[in-house]
């Protein structure tokens, strides 16, 4: 018997606001340990990349630093798709945020006109402009090795990040079969 997974809820009429099972998925993610069967999602991994998808809720695609920050893909039902940062070192206000792909610049962010601050189901994150996630990242994110952000830290020292896009692909795939 096949699952429905991500999307299916569009066509077969689910509740598009169960942000419980959302919640579930981001803690999953966040922590990238096994799916709990209580939540009823379903997790795949393609290389360093996970996805757990809910019937209900849709899917969440995320990764983890070295250094255990997290870059997630948020994708309801609905449509309101976001891409999360959980940054262990917070951004200082104000600052610019880089991002690169395989050291190539892609995008500079700004607060006003790229970044925010927002409480998430599993605590504070970087939200990134749905916009630019869409069209600047998602695509050029399925052909290269590594993502890398770097931005000032509270003290101005700069940090930088890098997230391994080894599976991003065959994960993105997945997530768009469903």
């Amino acid at each position: 018997m096949r699952v429905p997974r991500c999307h299916d809820c569009a066509t077969v009429g689910c509740i598009r606001s169960d942000m419980r099972i959302v919640s579930a998925c981001l803690t999953l993610l966040t922590a990238l340990a096994p799916a709990a069967p209580a939540t009823g999602q379903e997790a795949a991994r393609f290389g360093a990349w996970r996805a757990f998808c809910a019937p209900v809720a849709g899917c969440v695609l995320g990764v983890k630093s070295g250094e255990g920050d997290t870059l997630a893909f948020v994708e309801p039902p609905s449509g309101d798709d976001r891409l999360l940062l959980f940054l262990s070192d917070p951004v200082q206000d104000g600052a610019r945020i880089v991002v690169s792909i395989d050291g190539r610049v892609i995008v500079t962010l700004g607060p006003a006109d790229g970044w925010r601050r927002i409480d998430s189901a599993v605590g504070p994150a970087i939200q990134i402009a749905p916009s630019i996630a869409r069209e600047g990242l998602m695509e050029p994110m399925r052909r290269r090795d590594r993502l890398d952000i770097v931005y000032r830290l509270d003290d101005g020292r700069e940090r930088r990040v890098a997230f391994s896009l080894s599976g991003y692909a065959d994960t993105r795939g997945y997530a768009d079969d469903g």
